[in-house]
């Protein structure tokens, strides 16, 4: 009794033998027993590699409950590994990640009592695999750090390369590019030096994986065209469909769409052909990307909804979940249906944040920026922005990181615009008051850079700087341009200038807590400045930045009633203000700046028209700190 392969006997389906030795009837002889395992097990070895999962899962669960029923004859130990190792495959291969790890997990109970070391390794490693599918990624973090320590232990250095591709993967989902590659690179020379083609275009092709996360399409490409052709040569049709998939996400990221699509496509239809469940959902996602880019919304959400509701019948929140959120949030962008895409990207906020993944964190971010920049939600979009560019920052993600670049000056510009109409009438006014903000505000971001203060500081100081006297519109020529000294009445006048400059940007909101800087750039940190007369840590950092910066600015500049000072005598009379007029400890990195030469080339210039633009632009080259500070400058 079936002591044939199904095949081989054309009368009996397969079926029929399953249902024939799953019977109470069926009590075979050892050698029959043998040999109907033997039989089968090849049966689901042959299924497993011609693709056919579910045939696998079929004819080996009915070996196990074959060996759990009462009265029938146990497995060997190495009979009962295989049919895990087979089904945990074909589990995996189907996408039923659970299943698989029960599987995996039982083959490491029955080896714990032994020194089944290589076993124990590739275990750990399909494991790991599997967890970092899931998007549990710390847990398959400590799975393939076993793996790769047994690996070693072992000498094994084909399963340590496997192991290593595995943790590159799951550090580059992780969003950490440095430790990804560098797994990777191991891996890569491991693999070059034992001529293992095969295990060499795998890994060529995750390299390429990492290079197109960091946004380097181009080299991306290089590495799958490498790995393709050694797949293709080697007739591997499934790891061939899944680098042509790769090869889509490069020439998608490059533009060329069409071409995209059609390797998209070959990749969808080979995994409906070899019935690779993983293969079939990042080909969908990747095929509403497509669609979406051509205007074709009802395709993309076909598919990214069938992505959708796949993962959520799978019970699976892992990245391709977020993905599939994503791709929903920009089609509902896409037909201007506004609040269903914040919801979407909302949800796929939850979920970066649930599985730690910071690259597609910084991905969401960047397209919720976009949906809150078209509703006109400037403070919140340029939030998402650079939260976003910081993420493809840190994590070295330089091509994505221009690309957020770009889009938060654009955000940027509008208020730059703004910034620029009021300089243009400060500049009617009195033209040495406008190119006295552009320097000042050139001064300010060299000293805020100094301090080492994060960028959303730094822009919130040269932001005021550029308008700090903007309230001087309001003041009287006669008093303005005066040649001799002011009388008291004059000079009360002039110091209103901080308000009225207040006054004009009421009802004007920016990204920037600009007001508090530009109503106390006037005030002394001993308490006798204006408007309000606070002092020390009462007066706003960005205040004391640009205060510093006012006056060295106004002493090193020609005026209609006297010659610019020398840069030597501007310092000396600020050093003798130091604690009275000025925070020390700014003075002092003010001071080793200016004695560096850092800030000759703007003393005492000209200013373009445009300068404004040109100072705001170095704002974004200021690096984030790893962690947010509160800067207590202390005043003695």
């Amino acid at each position: 009794m079936l002591s044939k392969l199904p095949q081989d006997d054309k009368s009996t389906t397969l079926d029929d033998q399953l249902k024939a030795i799953l019977s109470p009837d069926f009590l075979p002889s050892k050698q029959d027993w043998e040999r109907t395992v033997s039989t089968l097990m090849m049966t689901a070895k042959e299924a497993n590699k011609s693709f056919e999962f579910e045939k696998a899962v079929i004819i080996l669960e009915a070996l196990e409950s074959i060996c759990s029923s009462q009265g029938k004859q146990e497995f060997s130990v190495n009979c009962r590994i295989q049919l895990l190792q087979e089904k945990g495959h074909a589990f995996g291969s189907l996408g039923k990640y659970d299943e698989a790890i029960s599987d995996f997990k039982k083959i490491l109970t029955i080896c714990q009592d032994n020194n089944e070391l290589d076993l124990k390794s590739e275990t750990y490693t399909q494991i790991g695999q599997l967890l970092a599918k899931q998007g549990d990624f710390e847990r398959a973090l400590g799975f393939l750090q076993r793996a790769i320590g047994a690996y070693r232990r072992s000498n094994d250095n084909t399963g340590l390369c496997k192991a290593l591709r595995n943790l590159g993967v799951v550090y580059c989902e992780l969003g950490d590019f440095d430790e990804a590659e560098s797994a990777i690179a191991e891996a890569i020379d491991i693999s070059a030096a034992a001529s293992d083609r095969l295990l060499y275009a795998d890994l060529t092709n995750n390299l390429g994986a990492i290079m197109n996360m960091k946004g380097k399409s181009s080299r991306a490409l290089e590495l799958y065209w490498e790995s393709l052709e050694i797949y293709v040569e080697n007739e591997e049709i499934r790891k061939a469909a899944y680098t042509k998939n790769n090869i889509g996400i490069s020439l998608s990221e490059l533009g060329n769409v069409t071409d995209a699509y059609s390797y998209f496509r070959g990749s969808y239809e080979t995994s409906l052909k070899i019935k690779d469940a993983y293969l079939r959902l990042i080909a969908a996602l990747n095929l509403a990307d497509v669609y979406l880019k051509r205007g074709n919304f009802e395709r993309a959400k076909k598919h990214s909804k069938w992505a959708e509701k796949y993962l959520t019948g799978e019970k699976l929140i892992n990245i391709n979940l977020i993905e599939a959120k994503k791709l929903n949030g920009r089609i509902c962008f896409a037909e201007e249906h506004y609040d269903d895409a914040l919801n979407e990207f909302n949800s796929a906020l939850e979920i970066c944040s649930e599985i730690g993944s910071k690259f597609h964190e910084a991905e969401v971010l960047l397209e919720r920026g976009k949906l809150l920049r078209v509703t006109e939600q400037h403070f919140d979009a340029l939030s998402d922005l650079e939260t976003s560019y910081y993420i493809f920052k840190k994590i070295k993600a330089e091509g994505k990181q221009l690309h957020t670049e770009k889009i938060i000056d654009s955000v940027e510009h509008l208020y730059l615009e703004i910034f620029n109409s009021m300089g243009k009438m400060v500049d009617r006014k009195d033209s040495y008051t406008k190119g006295h903000s552009d320097r000042v505000a050139s001064l300010s971001l060299l000293l805020a850079k100094e301090l080492g203060l994060k960028t959303s500081v730094v822009k919130t100081i040269v932001a005021a700087a550029l308008l700090h006297d903007i309230g001087k519109v309001e003041i009287s020529d006669s008093i303005l341009k005066k040649p001799g000294r002011l009388t008291d009445e004059e000079f009360d006048e002039i110091k209103k200038h901080p308000e009225y400059g207040l006054e004009m940007l009421r009802g004007k909101e920016f990204p920037w807590d600009i007001k508090p800087l530009i109503l106390h750039h006037h005030e002394r940190v001993n308490g006798s400045g204006y408007p309000m007369k606070i002092k020390g840590e009462d007066i706003p950092l960005g205040a004391r930045v640009i205060c510093i910066a006012d006056v060295f600015e106004a002493l090193t500049s020609d005026r209609c009633y006297r010659d610019a000072f020398s840069v030597e005598k501007a310092l000396g009379i600020m050093k003798s203000e130091s604690g009275t007029t000025f925070d020390p400890v700014l003075l002092k990195s003010f001071v080793a700046l200016v004695e560096r030469g850092d800030v000759d080339y703007i003393i005492n210039t000209r200013t373009r028209h445009d300068a404004m633009y040109k100072i705001w632009s170095q704002c974004m080259a200021a690096d984030e700190p790893e962690q947010i500070q509160e800067l207590d400058f202390v005043i003695s």
